[in-house]
């Protein structure tokens, strides 16, 4: 008390400043929290006792699943999924479950939570089981029709005869997942899809998907799984990213598997980022006749390419490329392979006529695993020569920094009086 009778505030008397917040915060706060941690807060307050509970985001990770013993885990892991499942009051629309840590099979009990969270209104779904065991996606993800976001790895999918299809659905990532045909194909129509990743799935060749309205697609497979469902891409007309990536060496590629992509980028009107590694760019510039590229990508501004400039084929192919995307304005190469005894590529990359007009809309250049060739630093000279308006070019050394180097790259002539240049050392 003070002299005057009045009461001194004390600790405990401060305004709770946390337990004001809006509650949209409070519960942002909590989800960033491991969910043991959360589930702590409960003791703080009457006003905090149920929050936790009450959380529409659930993120069981490998941090949560690890944390039980070994000799334990299976029991005291499902049981306290159990538990976090039946003390939950609302809908869940996040849920996360990573189960990598237990070698065990779960199942069973997997299928039981599954049931429970697409009950109570999850919209976005990852699921991550053991490499060491399969796991079938039961029909109650499927009925599902609240999802808007899918994760899924290491999972079998094997839609029901029920299966109409996801309505709601906007994103698609399945890695590691097998794809079992209901028939002779596995149908999946997602009307409403705009992002699809598909990552070293198996069973491909027997995906149909069936989303006219698909934005972005990421696919990284073997070669002969990545024709059949490019196949059924070729209507997807709002496609707007693409990245493709093989896992095969190329070797002797069929005349029809070069048809089928260079139908796919011909049927892309709205394509706006391409990137693609080095089996794709060899199959592209096989057979390719000097300026007789098929396909002009007018909506092009980021390009992202393999390319050995040891090949005059993929080199000449490569800058024909970059020439029939009129609006490219960021342009990145990884270097795969080059050589000082390619002279036909130096000559061709020495001539006048080489670009035949300047690259106007080019204004920033990534060059990775740059391995200071002759030829690519014709290509370095060649690209600063035809950029106008370049604005920056980074190039980064796969090995050393080599001084010489770096000079001879400073002294060539800039078309761009703005065009920087970035010299350093490759990280990864």
């Amino acid at each position: 008390m003070t002299q005057d009778g009045e009461r001194v505030a004390v600790e405990g008397d401060r305004e709770d400043r946390i337990s004001d917040l809006p509650r949209n915060v409070i519960d942002r706060i909590l989800e960033l929290l491991p969910v043991e941690d959360a589930a702590r807060t409960s003791i703080l307050s009457r006003k905090w006792r149920y929050i936790w509970a009450m959380l529409p985001s659930l993120v069981l990770g490998y941090r949560f699943c690890k944390s039980f013993k070994w000799e334990e885990s299976p029991f005291n892991f499902k049981e306290a999924v159990d538990n976090i499942l039946l003390m939950h009051m609302g809908d869940i629309v996040k849920f996360v479950l990573d189960t990598r840590a237990l070698r065990l099979s779960l199942s069973a009990a997997i299928d039981r939570w599954m049931f429970y969270v697409t009950r109570n209104g999850v919209k976005e779904l990852t699921l991550r089981v053991s490499s060491y065991h399969t796991y079938t996606l039961p029909s109650s993800i499927f009925n599902c029709s609240s999802l808007t976001k899918l994760t899924l790895f290491k999972c079998v999918f094997k839609p029901p005869n029920s299966f109409l299809g996801f309505q709601n659905l906007i994103t698609l990532c399945l890695q590691g997942a097998t794809f079992v045909p209901t028939t002779s194909f596995c149908v999946i129509k997602a009307p409403r899809l705009a992002s699809l990743t598909l990552d070293s799935c198996n069973g491909t060749q027997y995906l149909n998907i069936v989303s006219p309205g698909l934005e972005s697609l990421y696919v990284s497979n073997s070669q002969w799984q990545c024709y059949p469902l490019l196949n059924c891409l070729i209507n997807c007309k709002s496609l707007t990213v693409l990245k493709l990536e093989c896992h095969d060496v190329v070797n002797n590629p069929k005349p029809n598997e070069k048809t089928t992509l260079e139908k796919l980028l011909v049927s892309l009107p709205a394509l706006e980022v391409l990137d693609l590694d080095s089996f794709f760019v060899e199959l592209l510039s096989a057979d390719v006749v000097p300026n007789g590229l098929p396909v002009t990508l007018n909506c092009l501004w980021h390009l992202l390419l393999n390319l050995d400039l040891g090949k005059m084929g993929l080199t000449s192919y490569v800058l024909q490329l970059i020439k029939n995307s009129p609006n490219l304005s960021k342009l990145e190469i990884r270097v795969d392979g080059t050589s000082d005894d390619a002279e036909t590529v130096m000559k061709y990359l020495d001539m006048p006529s080489c670009l035949e007009r300047p690259l106007n809309n080019l204004e920033h250049v990534a060059i990775n695993f740059f391995k200071s060739s002759k030829a690519e630093l014709l290509f370095v000279k060649l690209l600063l020569s035809s950029t106008p308006y370049l604005l920056s070019m980074c190039i980064r050394q796969w090995a050393d920094i080599d001084v010489d180097i770096a000079l001879e790259l400073m002294r060539f002539r800039r078309a761009s009086p703005r065009a920087e240049l970035f010299y350093s050392q490759q990280k990864t």
